[in-house]
């Protein structure tokens, strides 16, 4: 999917992306977007499921995607050996196949993450991603079942891997204001040194130039943090430290949109035909994929989540 928007600094410019005064020009999605890699599985499983998409009442629809686009791997600028700029991720690639499946088109709107829950509460034809359920949200916004497995991750300046919640014990943590890794942290270290950031690009940078000890942050984020600065070291916490506090990641729309029924149900199909785990080894590893158990995944009804993911 292409998508076009002023280029921005901070994590971006961590990750290699310089998109600092380019500009990148919206259009609404046909089809699915040539970022993704295609497979037998997902042409056939596009051609012949759900996703009829008459009978889902999307077909010729419009829609926008609100999110951060410097969430590498979900959502980040790519620069194009034309000297145009692309948003591409993991995100992206499931809502383009999903605007395949289902026939509606989209534009991709960036915000940062405090900004992105108000924008989509107040549109009905808006929708988001990478986000966990709970309780309270469900007051004000419907969910799909999910489509991702998080792991939370420890970014630190060299030092050895901190795999466990005991070793941020004494450090002082960063984390994104609002994020499910904040409210995580605060629960689990409740007199530890934290430091919240409106971006993970300003916790980036704090742990980068020393002042901050680790930046506590969705487990692949940190991965891709890691692989484009040297020196960063990532730790991986295990999921049975942190699932009381981490959802899984769904996606989001203000109460009673009238496409999450749809989108729900197109998820399940690609998580059963393998479209999703296909997606998730491209942009995330193999290591992050459902390998076959969707038992967490839950469904759009359930709410299983714990928290805001972002």
């Amino acid at each position: 999917m292409s998508t076009n928007m002023n280029g921005s600094i901070g994590r971006r410019a961590f990750l290699g992306m310089m998109a600092a005064g380019a500009t990148l020009a919206p259009f609404a999605l046909a089809g699915c977007g040539s970022t993704q890699a295609s497979s037998d599985a997902s042409s056939q499983a596009a051609s012949s499921a759900t996703s009829d998409a008459s009978s889902t009442g999307l077909s010729g629809q419009h829609l926008t995607f609100v999110g951060d686009d410097a969430f590498a791997p979900y959502r980040y600028i790519e620069m194009q050996s034309d000297g145009t700029q692309k948003v591409v991720g993991l995100d992206i690639a499931i809502a383009d196949e999903m605007a395949s499946r289902l026939g509606f088109s989209y534009d991709f709107e960036p915000q940062e993450f405090a900004a992105t829950l108000a924008s989509v509460q107040a549109s009905d034809t808006s929708f988001t991603m990478a986000m966990s359920s709970n309780p309270e949200r469900e007051q004000t916004y419907d969910f799909t079942r999910g489509y991702y497995q998080p792991l939370v991750g420890v970014l630190t300046l060299g030092g050895d891997a901190i795999t466990s919640i005991d070793g941020l014990s004494g450090k002082s943590i960063a984390c994104t204001t609002g994020t499910v890794q904040n409210k995580f942290v605060a629960a689990a270290l409740p007199n530890a040194d934290i430091h919240t950031y409106d971006g993970g690009d300003q916790c980036l940078q704090e742990v980068l130039a020393g002042r901050i000890d680790a930046y506590v942050c969705d487990g692949a984020e940190g991965q891709s943090m890691r692989d484009a600065n040297d020196g960063l070291v990532l730790g991986l916490l295990a999921r049975d430290e942190t699932k009381d506090y981490v959802g899984v990641y769904r996606v989001m729309a203000t109460k009673g949109a009238s496409f999450v029924s749809a989108f729900d149900q197109c998820i399940g199909e690609m998580l059963e035909d393998g479209t999703i785990d296909q997606f998730i080894g491209t942009y995330v590893g193999s290591n992050f994929e459902w390998g076959g158990d969707f038992s967490a995944s839950g469904s759009a009804t359930e709410g299983v989540g714990t928290s805001s993911a972002n």
